[in-house]
This record gives C-alpha cells, structure tokens and sequence, in this order.
C-alpha cells in the first residue's frame, strides 16, 4: 500500500502539463465545435427568413379566403401604423388585411381592418414585385395584379430569397428563390 502512495505521488510530480494525446483530442473536439456553429448559423438565418414567408403568405391566403367569403374586394397594403395604408419599399414595417369596398387601395372609413400585422422583430426586408402598391383580391378570389413578395435578411447574405407568388388567377405559392445579394 505505502508502495504504491510513493508511486502515485512521485508520478503526480512530473505531470504538470498535457500529454500529446490530450492535446491533440482538445483540438479535434474544438474543430467539431467549430464546424458545427457555422452552418447552425445558417439554419437559424434559414428558419427566420421562412417564418416571415409564412406570414406573408398566410396573409395573402386570408385576403383571398374574406374577398371570397365577403363577396367583396380585400386588398393586402404596407402599413406602419396598423390603421392605414403607407408607401414605401420595405413592407418589414408592417402591413393590414382589410375590405377595400371602393378599390381605392386607401382604408376608408366603414372599411374594415381584418387583421394588423406587426413589424417584423428580426432585420430583414420585404419588397412586393408588382404593377401595384396593394395587393387586392377579387370577389371571386382572382386578383387584378399578379405579383410577388420577397424575403431577404438585412444585412444580406448569401442565402435563398424566400417568395410568394401570387398569379393573376388568384393562386399563392411559397418557393425559394434566387441569391439575396
């Protein structure tokens, strides 16, 4: 037992740093750890990006379905303030669902809001690619300008445009589209 005691503690004196084997199994687990931040990186930026497409497009299938439904004339604009409709580029900051009983793409008042879509939290930015500034759905759910959103993050990255298309027929399609760059 005392041999052993003497052993140990004189081995013990000599170990005051890593062996090679340690250090090499240190840098290879610091590798994986590395390799694998990167591409959850990506994902994450990949699942946001969905997220708002998502939005956008549940959006656009509600201003169908109450154009339908109400047998009037809903449209889809960029809204700042929850209450009306704003020009401008980037439809990040918000945009309403709501009867546009007279076609004026303007929310009058005995016009309905629908529903209030609220700023997008993460950066990014949101461009309608159309003829028009609103997006206005039919009584019978076609639409009178096809166009398309677009979802890229702010600052841009190479990463998948997220998109919704909407067709002159009235159909909505999510896909992923070219480099955001």
């Amino acid at each position: 037992m005392g041999l052993l005691f003497l052993q140990t503690t004189l081995n013990h004196k000599y170990n005051r740093g890593f062996t090679l084997v340690e250090m090499m199994i240190t840098i290879v687990l610091i590798a994986i750890m590395v390799n694998l931040v990167v591409p959850l990186g990506q994902i994450a930026e990949k699942f946001k990006l969905e997220y708002v497409n998502q939005r956008l497009y549940a959006s656009a299938v509600l201003a169908r379905s109450e154009a339908i439904k109400r047998a009037e004339t809903v449209s889809v604009c960029r809204s700042t303030t929850g209450d009306g409709c704003q020009p401008g580029v980037n439809w990040a900051d918000g945009w309403i669902v709501f009867v546009n009983r007279n076609g004026n793409n303007h929310v009058d008042w005995g016009e309905d809001i629908i529903r209030v879509y609220n700023p997008v939290s993460s950066p990014v930015e949101i461009l309608w690619h159309s003829n028009a500034e609103v997006l206005s759905f039919r009584p019978r759910g076609s639409t009178f300008h096809q166009g398309a959103f677009t979802v890229c993050s702010v600052p841009k990255r190479p990463t998948l445009q997220q998109v919704v298309n909407i067709s002159g027929s009235g159909l909505i399609r999510k896909r992923e589209g070219g480099q955001c760059l």
